[in-house]
């Protein structure tokens, strides 16, 4: 079963795609911050969520209005389950329970002919709601359909003629002489007290009447859930151009995929999201570059894609296959542990174990990010040799990121960022001169983060040797430099 913590969520942007929704039932946004990814077991729920949402987001447009009244509903719903399971439990509820209780039943009464509309558009496949009449006349047998909650006279002979006492005594208490309204007031109390027993009982019959639709209730509950999320991955899927896809049994292949965040985050510096586009299937895949030259960025949106399509959502990319996987791991970090006061590469080793552990319980995704980059470069390039070659054999998808040569030719597939590759380091340089620009920034902006499939043997690109050209090093120094890259 995938499982994502925090922090992985943080590194990868998928908690600010979650953020980025607007669910409005307390319903919806349960199934936001409570995020479940389907298994290979659940395919059929998982097409029947990927059709539903395509044809939402294609329907966005004509359905706009329809969509923003259905929101207005939905965020007036209360979360009345715990009172339901009250009810079940045997318990009388209040008045203020029945009011929540009646006042999610309008709410429903008021969501089916909006999502009729909705369906008539967009064809959702398994999701509904019951009809609340019949619940909604045990709450308000004279049917006025009012928003409050009140047992009416008419609710039993004896709360009628209670109710006429209480109102002759009160009028008797408007007119009476002072002397005699403590004992009219005493009068009124002990009636007070039997209507509140007679309400009571009336109550406790009405809790009985409701007992039968609580199981509609609660499947109305998780119904007006998925429509809440459904809507909001809609329109997600929209704002990012994303695409509903294809499901393999073993391959993944994403063509022109983006990552939301950074897309973002780039826009507002007037810059843009280089497209990723990888193709593999199950083994060992090696990502090379340099280091700054976007293969982390690669992993995360590899990664954030592939989690996007097990929660149900369509995913941001142009074309898109996938498999479903038992597990997704990611080794992204080489925080030291705290815990254990291992080193940095003590706690990669150890988490590489418990990873994949459970890599080995069920076809997965296993992502590596710069691998063993904890210990000198030597033996780092020899550990993750190792590593290539027995995950090239394991029931997974495993995608390696790495600066180290002599890796990529481990591995069944190997990619490599484009970085600097087709950058004139002069015309670079003769930039800063005119400009005075900041040079990282320069450099970023000419920086293509792209891959592109490796054919044959290639070591890692000598992107950092281009840097130091561009950003005028001493020559002195440049000189020993390329001097060690011809040795």
């Amino acid at each position: 079963m995938i499982s994502i913590g925090f922090d992985d969520k943080e590194r990868i942007g998928l908690r600010y795609v979650l953020d980025s929704l607007h669910p409005c039932s307390p319903f919806g946004q349960e199934r936001v911050r409570k995020l479940r990814f389907y298994t290979p077991k659940e395919r059929g729920a998982l097409e029947t969520e990927l059709d539903n949402t395509d044809r939402a987001a294609a329907s966005a447009d004509v359905l706009k209005q329809v969509y923003d009244r259905i929101m207005t509903v939905l965020c007036q719903l209360k979360d009345i389950r715990g009172s339901l399971q009250r009810l079940r439990d045997g318990a009388v509820l209040d008045h203020v329970e029945l009011f929540e209780i009646k006042g999610f039943l309008l709410r429903i009464a008021d969501l089916r002919p909006l999502f009729d509309r909705m369906n008539e558009a967009a064809a959702i496949e398994e999701l509904s709601f019951s009809d609340p009449e019949d619940a909604l006349n045990v709450l308000d047998p004279e049917q006025t359909r009012s928003r409050g909650f009140y047992i009416p006279d008419s609710a039993s002979e004896a709360l009628r003629a209670i109710r006429a006492e209480k109102k002759r005594l009160e009028a008797r208490l408007y007119e009476a002489p002072e002397a005699e309204k403590d004992a009219i007031r005493a009068e009124r109390t002990r009636v007070c007290a039997e209507e509140e027993t007679e309400e009571r009982a009336i109550r406790a019959g009405m809790c009985k009447a409701l007992l039968p639709f609580v199981p509609a209730m609660l499947a109305d509950a998780d119904a007006a859930g998925r429509l809440d999320f459904l809507i909001q991955k809609a329109l997600f899927a929209v704002r990012y151009h994303c695409v509903r896809p294809a499901i393999t049994e073993t391959a993944l292949e994403l063509t022109g995929m983006i990552n939301p965040e950074l897309c973002d985050l780039l826009q507002e510096k007037g810059r843009a999201f280089v497209p990723v586009s990888i193709a593999t299937d199950r083994g060992a895949t090696v990502i090379t570059g340099a280091n700054m030259g976007g293969k982390s960025v690669a992993m995360k949106t590899v990664a954030l894609n592939v989690l996007l399509f097990s929660a149900g959502f369509p995913v941001c990319a142009k074309r898109a296959k996938l498999p479903m996987f038992e597990s997704v791991q990611m080794l992204f970090d080489d925080a030291q542990s705290m815990q254990s006061g291992l080193s940095g590469f003590g706690s990669e080793i150890v988490r590489f174990n418990e990873a994949l552990n459970e890599v080995e319980k069920g076809y997965s995704l296993f992502l590596l990010d710069e691998f063993a980059r904890g210990t000198n470069p030597d033996e780092g390039a020899a550990i993750v040799q190792a590593v290539t070659r027995c995950l090239n054999d394991a029931n997974a998808i495993s995608i390696l990121a790495t600066h180290y040569d002599g890796v990529a030719e481990f591995a069944r597939v190997h990619y490599q960022i484009i970085g600097l590759r087709d950058i004139d380091p002069d015309a670079i340089r003769s930039e800063l001169s005119v400009s005075g620009g900041d040079g990282v920034a320069v450099i970023a902006r000419h920086m293509n983060y792209g891959l592109y499939r490796v054919e044959g043997k290639a070591d890692c690109p000598k992107d950092a040797l281009n840097i130091c050209r561009m950003l005028s090093l001493k020559p002195e120094i440049l000189e020993r430099v390329e001097q060690a890259y011809k040795q």
